[in-house]
């Protein structure tokens, strides 16, 4: 509507500029309905450029208009001016301007767009080049500072699967569980919850959490433990920003059944997610074995302790 008005303003203005310039000055006012090339065409020309096919025609329309005015100011019967060419040509020619140059000006102004969103999602494509040479730098960066904080990575995981092998007890297992995870993982928070006639316990925790102490592992806040549960090993879930779900969670087992679960809530290097949960499935599947040891332990005590 604001290009409309300012169509019809402009056009107004132009053609009233024609008429006192070429019909109110005596040098050509009895020459204006022939003049060649004829200034209102000009001005239909130029708006049509300026504004395009649409308005060229509400301009063409505005010209005309000015011109029947002069022929009707001269005397001359309107019903001649619909027969006799060498006047409603002039109204023919109008159109035909702002079609032809308003279509122009129109596929120009369509190109221009075109090179606009083109230039825009080349800028977007570039950005998001830039975001992701800069993520990848920073995942570069965290796992290097992952292998350094390792203190020589396997040499230190050795010891540490050394020392969780000799524990003695099942809680010492999940005390010893939440440094480890601390030391390869870098996590910010972490735990172990049992399972025990469908209740969710927890046992063991790094640092707060937001997750509830204790909960049935069919309901709704436990959903990716069930998940676990039914498929029966490590799965790796999208991060909850509002930290009430883990991102890992490994299945502990008893024999074969699954007693319990290791589980990671959020990480310090969360751009190399993909590379802990790797890490992740290795300490957990050392927790079981560390588990299945200290299991067999006490079969093998509770059968001598039997035969005596």
């Amino acid at each position: 509507m604001k290009n409309l008005f300012r169509c019809l303003l402009e056009s107004s203005v132009y053609t009233l500029v024609v008429i006192v310039i070429f019909y109110f000055l005596p040098f050509s006012k009895e020459h204006f309905l022939i003049l060649n090339l004829h200034p209102l065409a000009i001005v239909v020309a130029f708006m049509a450029l300026r504004y395009g096919i649409y308005l060229g025609f509400v301009s063409a329309l505005v010209t005309t208009l000015g011109y029947i005015y002069v022929y009707s100011a001269l005397g001359n019967d309107m019903v001649l001016f619909l027969l006799k060419f060498q006047y409603y040509k002039f109204f023919l020619m109008f159109l035909f301007i702002a079609m032809f140059l308003g279509r122009f000006q129109t596929n120009y102004k369509t190109r221009e767009e075109d090179l606009k969103r083109e230039m825009y999602n080349l800028k977007s494509l570039l950005e998001s080049a830039e975001k992701t040479n800069s993520e990848l730098l920073n995942i570069n960066l965290s796992l290097k500072n992952q292998i350094i904080q390792s203190k020589g990575s396997i040499l230190s995981f050795q010891n540490v699967k050394k020392n969780l092998f000799e524990k003695t007890n099942i809680e010492a297992v999940y005390e010893d569980s939440m440094n480890i995870l601390k030391q390869f993982l870098d996590c910010e928070k972490a735990g172990i919850f049992t399972l025990e006639n469908n209740i969710l316990e927890n046992k063991v925790q790094l640092s707060d959490s937001f997750i509830e102490n204790e909960m049935p592992i069919t309901s709704e806040n436990a959903h990716r433990f069930m998940e676990t549960f039914k498929k029966g090993v490590p799965l790796e879930f999208p991060i909850d920003l509002n930290g009430k779900n883990p991102v890992f969670i490994a299945p502990l087992f008893t024999g074969k059944e699954i007693n319990g679960f290791l589980e990671v809530e959020s990480l310090t290097y969360s751009t190399s997610k993909s590379y802990n949960f790797e890490v992740f499935k290795i300490i957990a599947s050392e927790i079981n074995n560390a588990l299945k040891i200290i299991q067999e332990r006490n079969k093998s005590k509770e059968k001598k302790d039997y035969e005596i």
